[in-house]
């Protein structure tokens, strides 16, 4: 398996719009993603993005290189939180031997989220 060849891609930064939009689609009642009060009870500085919806975002950036087609499966593990107005960026990672991985990072640099992609021709298909 060779590593992904994948053109980091920035996401639009994330409004409470597109937020609530995804926590509404997915029907999470969540409120520490949609209350900042609530948010802020919890020790958060803001609503949190929802994590399918921060998986969604390497997804996006995945087919638009691609092809929803190429794509088999995308495991992602969040590493940290993403918040209103976060400019995530999609990066190709090598794991070693696992060598088709993502990077999701802010524009802080921090790591939001990693991941797992598995195409179609990949050996473990």
């Amino acid at each position: 398996m060779s590593e992904l060849d994948l053109t980091p891609a920035t996401a639009p930064a994330m409004t409470r719009e597109a937020m609530r939009s995804f926590v509404d689609g997915v029907g999470d009642p969540n409120p520490v993603h949609t209350d900042p009060e609530f948010a802020a009870k919890a020790g958060l500085p803001d609503v949190v993005v929802q994590a399918s919806h921060t998986a969604a975002i390497a997804l996006d950036a995945l087919i638009a290189q691609f092809g929803a087609d190429e794509i088999l499966n995308l495991d992602v593990r969040l590493r940290g939180p993403v918040f209103p107005g976060d400019e995530v960026t999609v990066s190709p990672v090598s794991y070693g031997e696992l060598d088709r991985g993502v990077e999701l990072r802010n524009q802080r640099g921090d790591v939001v989220a990693t991941g797992i992609v598995v195409m179609r021709g990949d050996p473990d298909e």
